[in-house]
């Protein structure tokens, strides 16, 4: 068994032991993370899978493709735009079509409709995610995000899709593809829009996939000169994990090599 599988099965228990009030002090213990560090020498990691990180200038370049008033192209604009700005993992803004079996209970899980509120000044707005890996014990984690008036402006995108989208009651779904079926947002839906819009907006075939958005953010905070914490606040990440989201490109590295060196000559 691999290391990697080993740590989903364990992080599978501790989630279990929590909603349980077990104590778990013991997945903290440094023999534990030792061992699996020992078994990742012994057995050789598969290769990490590729994806292509969604900058904000690729995210506004995908918007550029995504025009028209029809709710079909609302929602998915407003999933893009919130889905960056927000930092969501792609579990965080999809659904199962099982998961609206849960009916009331849906916003204790998953996004709904009253789960976002735009400032009466709409300078931003307020984006609660219920649920996340991020906050074990779902006490609901809210994000500010402000407002950017341009194409990708989260408040924007949210008027947009709440002014299209009146008649649904607050307690489903945020996004979802038809208002009159209530078809749920899958990562399968997401995953190939995302595959068919970039190749067309210019950004070639790329390995587009849920993660592009959060490691997009990441990688567009780290070029923007943000300090590691206030990543880390945004990114709601309480380690430095965030980091293997950020890659350079080979000009970024010939840059940071130019800098480097002309800074250490005397």
């Amino acid at each position: 068994m691999k290391a990697k599988t080993i740590k989903l099965y364990l992080t599978g228990i501790k989630s279990y032991q929590l909603d349980l009030g077990i104590d778990c002090t013991t997945f903290g213990d440094p023999r534990l993370e030792r061992t699996i560090q020992g078994i990742k020498r012994d057995h050789n990691e598969p290769e990490r899978r590729l994806r292509s990180p969604l900058t904000c200038p690729y995210l506004l370049d995908v918007l550029r493709h995504i025009r028209g008033s029809q709710y079909y192209h609302i929602v998915l604009r407003a999933a893009f735009i919130l889905a960056f700005a927000a930092f969501l993992r792609v579990g965080e803004f999809t659904y199962r079509e099982i998961d609206k079996l849960l009916g009331r209970s849906l916003s204790r899980w998953f996004l709904t409709k009253q789960s976002i509120k735009v400032s009466r000044d709409a300078t931003y707005l307020e984006l609660t995610i219920p649920a996340s890996k991020t906050d074990p014990f779902r006490k609901g984690i809210t994000r500010t995000i402000a407002a950017t008036q341009d194409e990708g402006c989260p408040v924007r995108a949210t008027r947009q899709l709440q002014a299209s989208d009146t008649r649904r009651p607050h307690h489903t779904l945020l996004f979802c593809i038809r208002k009159q079926t209530q078809q749920a947002f899958t990562r399968e839906h997401i995953v190939h829009q995302l595959q068919h819009i970039a190749p067309t907006a210019g950004l070639g075939q790329g390995k587009w996939n849920g993660h592009s958005f959060c490691r997009g953010a990441a990688m567009w905070a780290a070029q923007v000169r943000l300090a590691d914490t206030e990543i880390q606040t945004l990114g709601r990440w309480h380690s430095d994990a965030y980091k293997v989201y950020i890659e350079y490109t080979q000009e970024e590295r010939i840059r940071l090599s130019r800098h480097f060196q002309h800074n250490g000559t005397t």
